[in-house]
């Protein structure tokens, strides 16, 4: 079970947080259903075979304005054109797709690292089956929005009992965690 003393928060656990806290508290008790979701094996291999490996898999750590250690584990970065890519199966959970990439992109400006003329890094959502990519961009607005959120996942990891179920939407059906959900 993590504790606040070793609390880290990384990309997936802001994405599970904006889709579903309960799924975050799981998860910050050391329950990990994925490793039996054949959606999740599916986007593995997608990560491994749809792109170019001359782009480079980054991890990134850096501090919250709290204190509360971050870390990013980037699917593919273009350093040469400034562009983080995170690469998902489907569209199904976008709005916990677009706050993982701008998690890993405030964590680049937590470290002041920039594109080569300053500007900062954008993000790039691929959907290699859909043949679709989504551009994700950093506003102030979304940095203090990731703020707060790492605020709520420090105040949910002391939390002893989970939040409530949420009322069953379609993509709980598909989800790792719902056998012991609403099982």
């Amino acid at each position: 079970m993590t504790s606040p003393s070793t609390l880290r928060i990384g990309g997936m656990l802001v994405g599970y947080y904006r889709l579903c806290p309960r799924k975050a508290w799981l998860s910050l008790r050391g329950i990990w259903m994925e490793q039996e979701s054949d959606t999740v094996a599916l986007g593995r291999l997608l990560d491994g075979h749809s792109y170019d490996r001359s782009e480079k898999h980054l991890t990134v750590d850096a501090e919250a304005p709290d204190g509360t250690a971050l870390v990013g584990k980037i699917d593919r970065a273009n350093l040469r054109n400034g562009v983080l890519h995170e690469t998902k199966k489907s569209r199904s959970c976008e709005d916990a797709h677009l706050w993982q990439v701008r998690f890993y992109l405030w964590l680049l400006v937590r470290n002041g690292v920039t594109r080569s003329d300053g500007s900062p890094f954008r993000g790039q959502l691929d959907y290699p089956l859909l043949r679709r990519t989504e551009s994700v961009t950093l506003e102030p607005e979304h940095m203090e929005e990731l703020a707060m959120t790492v605020t709520s996942l420090r105040e949910l990891v002391t939390t002893e009992t989970p939040p409530a179920r949420l009322g069953k939407r379609a993509f709980c059906a598909r989800c790792a965690y719902e056998e012991l959900c609403y099982g």
